[in-house]
């Protein structure tokens, strides 16, 4: 079969992060134990609201298949197990043909997996199911907000800040930093005040910051939850580029949720998918020279390796002596990018290498 849908390996890199982020998030909910029985988790529900027909082709003329439907079949296999509870999908394009096609590879309905399907402004459908999904007890969801380019309306979204649920948006920022300063059409600078709800011209003069554009989007999030009765609510933001063959960045994805296990876990994943890093930016296998990124142009370096954590953690626990472990990982899991969880061993082990920390049971001295 031919597909009109060509795929690039930083799209089927998104793809694996988000199918297996659902896969260990599907799995923590439906054994979440609340002290109040009636917060546990019944439902779980997943949106997609910008799908397309979920069939690629790589580079190799494979098939590959998109997040849809990934995500489709890993939640109807895992709730085989857990026949009490239900799970809901929403899967939505503007084009019926696309939406079509995409029916065609999705798992069979059963009594507690249901999935919808629609053909309308994905902005749209979520302002119609704001009601319906975020001010029930028991029911978790997760939005995965996907435009082709970078355009966001906050209308939309700024809810799903709120319920009991998480947000994975894609932000495509090279689309901005591409255009920005050649912008005309009236429209394409109303998508862009909209999306990054600020004037052309501060847009215009950030264009050369390659995170300026998502710390914008980012800050938006933040601002929202600052409103009175929100402040003490915590909550978490995770951000990880993907990058082209070139080095260039592409876009970035960013994870918002309320829930300390679910930032964690997807800091976790997204690393578990680069391959014990935090990106697919290539540093050309010296990533223990700092001085090379300066040679290499990417003093804007956006990899990450488990050293740099382990020098993070020295350099902010630097000449302190009984520094519980618990504090070190605690302190590390606040971080925007930095994992603990399935690298503690790797990390103390780096830790203990450079001669500048020494672990004994439970505590830690650094020089």
């Amino acid at each position: 079969m031919k597909h009109e849908n060509k795929v690039s390996e930083h799209t089927i890199k998104k793809f694996e992060l988000v199918a297996k982020y659902v896969e260990s998030w599907v799995q923590k909910l439906m054994n979440f134990k609340s002290f109040n029985s009636e917060r546990n988790c019944k439902e779980i529900v997943f949106i997609d609201c910008m799908c397309n027909n979920g069939i690629y082709e790589d580079s190799a003329g494979n098939e590959v298949e998109g997040t849809p439907i990934r995500v489709a079949k890993i939640i109807s296999e895992a709730m085989k197990k857990y026949p009490d509870k239900s799970a809901h999908l929403y899967f939505n394009d503007k084009n019926p043909a696309k939406v079509a096609e995409l029916q065609k590879h999705l798992p069979p309905k059963t009594n507690n997996f249901q999935y919808s399907l629609s053909c309308q402004d994905g902005n749209d459908l979520l302002k119609a199911l704001r009601k319906e999904l975020l001010y029930h007890e028991g029911l978790h969801y997760l939005l995965f907000y996907d435009p082709y380019k970078a355009a966001i309306d906050w209308e939309a979204l700024v809810e799903y800040f709120f319920g009991w649920g998480e947000v994975i948006l894609n932000h495509m920022d090279y689309d901005t930093r591409r255009a920005i300063t050649s912008v005309k059409r009236s429209e394409t600078i109303d998508k862009y005040k909209k999306t990054y709800l600020t004037s052309i011209e501060e847009l215009v003069s950030l264009h050369d910051d390659k995170n300026a554009y998502d710390e914008i989007i980012k800050n938006i999030i933040r601002n929202f939850r600052r409103i009175p009765n929100l402040l003490n609510q915590k909550y978490y933001l995770a951000s990880f580029p993907f990058f082209i063959k070139t080095n260039a960045k592409i876009y970035s994805i960013i994870f918002f949720t309320n829930s300390k296990a679910g930032f964690k876990l997807f800091k976790k994943t997204a690393w578990k998918i680069f391959g014990d890093k935090s990106s697919n930016q290539n540093t050309h296998g010296r990533e223990n020279q700092q001085t090379l990124f300066e040679t290499l142009g990417l003093e804007d370096r956006q990899c990450y390796y488990i050293t740099d954590i382990a020098n993070y953690i020295i350099k902010s626990f630097k000449g302190e002596k009984n520094v519980p472990l618990k504090k070190i990982w605690d302190f590390v899991d606040e971080h925007p990018i930095f994992p603990t969880e399935g690298y503690i061993k790797k990390i103390k082990k780096i830790l203990q290498e450079t001669g500048l920390c020494k672990i004994k049971k439970e505590l830690a001295d650094f020089v």
